[in-house]
């Protein structure tokens, strides 16, 4: 008998501190452990978990400049797309996605990777600042849906 697949909703709402990531590292984990039919898992949620890690480093270290604050991240897992999505909001310093340069990949700079890898690992990413807060959208297909 064929299941039906449903939507997964999470939400969570941590401090914006790098203790707070491990919490981020195991729900997402936990979310996708659950999840049937995605292929190279551990690739796949290890990318995810980069992305989601390296959004909120910035958040914590830029957006907030290490004083503290709220990172809000909401989590849907459509199982029947395959696709899932994640919110992050903060209420921290805004800036221009537009105008953060590429890293000249020729070269060996410590720092400046992290957008750059994250737009490799996700299939979207859209940054969106308001007066009230910030808006990071990612998106990435897990696995493609059966038909």
């Amino acid at each position: 008998m064929d299941q039906m697949r449903k939507t997964g909703y999470f939400r969570l709402d941590i401090p914006a501190v790098v203790n707070s990531l491990p919490v981020v590292s195991g729900t997402f984990s936990a979310i996708l452990e659950q999840v049937a039919g995605i292929p190279e898992r551990e690739t796949t949620t290890y990318n995810v978990l980069l992305s989601v890690h390296e959004i909120c480093t910035n958040i914590i270290e830029h957006a907030y400049e290490n004083k503290g604050g709220r990172i809000e991240i909401d989590i849907q897992m459509d199982e029947q797309s395959g696709v899932l999505t994640v919110d992050l909001f903060d209420e921290g310093r805004s800036f221009e996605l537009e105008e953060v340069p590429q890293p000249d990949l020729d070269s060996a700079p410590i720092r400046g990777y992290g957008l750059f890898l994250v737009r490799e690992l996700m299939d979207k990413v859209s940054y969106v600042s308001s007066q009230e807060r910030n808006h990071w959208h990612l998106v990435k297909r897990v696995f493609a849906p059966s038909r």
